[in-house]
């Protein structure tokens, strides 16, 4: 390898060096500072994770996109799911230094668990090989194992941990084994030489490399919460902090479905028969699921992750199509579906109770009459994220939704699953909408929830609602920044 070779090789990784050598620096200076450095790493993370974001954003490779012995490749999907990861994570982690101060989890190590979890996500989008998936998949997911339970003195927050850690240990198992029966048969791990592979038998593959692929988007169908593995959904977001629930629904979830776009177009793109079969019911699976689920609960946190489960069913749907439309609906979806998120977490983290964030649905009662700028707030991402016209809701499912519809031409069963997934959003605006009805129209003489207002936070809410709002002005605009993203991935060439 020559210098200049070398040179590029580590420009290539430079965002995954920052985040790495500055997340390690972290751990020192929290070890040194005074009153346990919460503050101050968070602050000099944040610095961090923007640097790295701002590297990736504007720096180009030269000559070849992939690199290190073909483990890791750039492409402007990366960049802009990366981009998202950093901007997502720098929202979470701002809303959560006025959640956790005066706690127990004021402590700096949770912004280094944070960078790991970061740092691991990274890796995953950039992936081009079987063991760089499992690398950063697996340091990703020690880091959210520990935050899950980052609140010791939680029997809840423990047992959320536990959970969390056991099931993602077995998915972590499905993707091994998997992984080891796709490198039996295609002789490498290197996603394209398994596409050659791929493409050159007939049929789709014989049945090892269609199990070896099954096992693995099982795996991954558990990192994103997609039924039949979204079990440990409800109980993690309920039990987790509500700070690091946060970072739940706003980051890892981005990671994965870039890590899978990679994975099922250059890997698998001649087994398409055999996984779009299995991403459909997993789609059709995620929305029932996510839609009705929601509708008998009583816990915030456990309807959010049930919304979540919904809102990955309407992402699958972008595979099930597998177009540049679909996909580039895809990328709009996940970054309106990631601001309204940071807005709904943002007003919750600032309304106490007791000391701590709310969790009930019926402490939202008498919100409109208490904290009217709060609940206003919070009717405009309920009603986006139900998908209410004119907000930016509406915009990312008719995204979704139309490419499906485009395709009933030619195959009357995606009639049938537009229908569907319609329905399905309609079903869910109900528990939504059940929200608005709570703060505004259920009278609560209890004042002992109130707001902590911090002026980071609502800034973050502010941007958040003017985004969602103001997004009717230009989607043209907006949806462009997603052209592009497809340069190089096999089915746009």
């Amino acid at each position: 390898m020559n210098w200049a070779q070398l040179t590029n090789d580590l420009n290539f990784i430079m965002p995954e060096i920052i985040l790495a050598v500055g997340t390690m620096a972290m751990m020192m200076v929290g070890a040194f500072a005074p009153k346990g450095g919460f503050k101050i790493v968070c602050v000099l993370t944040t610095l961090i994770w923007a640097a790295a974001g701002l590297y990736n954003q504007f720096w180009i490779p030269e000559g070849t996109p992939s690199t290190w012995g073909g483990m890791l490749v750039w492409d402007e999907l990366g960049v802009f799911f990366k981009s998202l990861m950093t901007v997502g994570a720098i929202a979470a982690l701002l809303l959560a230094m006025k959640d956790l101060e005066n706690s127990i989890m004021a402590r700096f190590e949770y912004p280094v668990l944070m960078g790991f979890a970061l740092l691991g996500l990274y890796l995953m989008v950039s992936a081009s090989d079987l063991i760089m998936l499992y690398m950063g998949l697996e340091l990703s997911s020690l880091a959210l194992y520990v935050l899950a339970a980052f609140n010791r003195n939680s029997p809840i927050s423990s047992e959320a941990g536990l959970k969390y850690f056991v099931l993602g240990a077995i998915a972590s198992g499905f993707i091994l084994f998997g992984s080891s029966l796709v490198y039996g048969y295609s002789g490498s791990t290197n996603f394209r030489l398994i596409g050659d592979v791929a493409l050159s038998v007939s049929d789709g593959g014989p049945a090892v490399l269609a199990f070896g692929l099954a096992l693995i988007l099982a795996g991954l169908a558990f990192k994103i919460a997609a039924v039949p593995f979204h079990v440990w959904s409800p109980d993690v977001y309920d039990g987790a902090p509500s700070s690091v629930t946060a970072f739940f629904a706003i980051v890892p979830q981005i990671a994965t479905v870039g890590l899978l776009i990679h994975l099922l177009t250059y890997a698998f793109e001649g087994m398409q028969a055999d996984w779009r079969m299995i991403i459909t019911f997993m789609a059709v699976a995620s929305l029932a699921v996510g839609s009705f689920g929601a509708l008998v609960q009583t816990n915030l946190k456990r309807l959010l992750a049930y919304s979540s489960i919904g809102n990955v069913g309407f992402l699958l749907l972008g595979f099930v199509v597998n177009t540049p439309e679909s996909f580039g609906a895809m990328f709009l979806y996940m970054m309106i579906y990631m601001v309204t998120t940071i807005g709904i977490f943002g007003i919750i983290l600032q309304l106490r109770k007791g000391g701590q964030a709310i969790e009930k649905i019926s402490d939202l009662s008498g919100l409109g009459k208490n904290h009217p700028l709060m609940a206003y707030a919070m009717t405009v991402f309920m009603f986006s994220i139900a998908g209410i016209p004119p907000l930016a809701g509406f915009f990312a499912k008719f995204a979704i939704i139309n490419p499906v519809v485009s395709l009933g031409g030619f195959e009357p069963m995606y009639y049938a699953l537009a229908i569907f997934a319609v329905v399905m959003s309609v079903v869910s605006a109900w528990y939504y909408i059940n929200i608005i009805r709570v703060m505004f129209f259920e009278s609560n003489e209890d004042t002992s929830v109130t707001r902590a207002y911090a002026p980071v936070s609502a800034l973050i809410v502010g941007l958040c609602i003017a985004f969602t709002v103001l997004f009717i002005l230009v989607p043209g605009d907006i949806w462009s920044l997603t052209d592009g993203l497809l340069i190089g991935i096999p089915f746009a060439r």
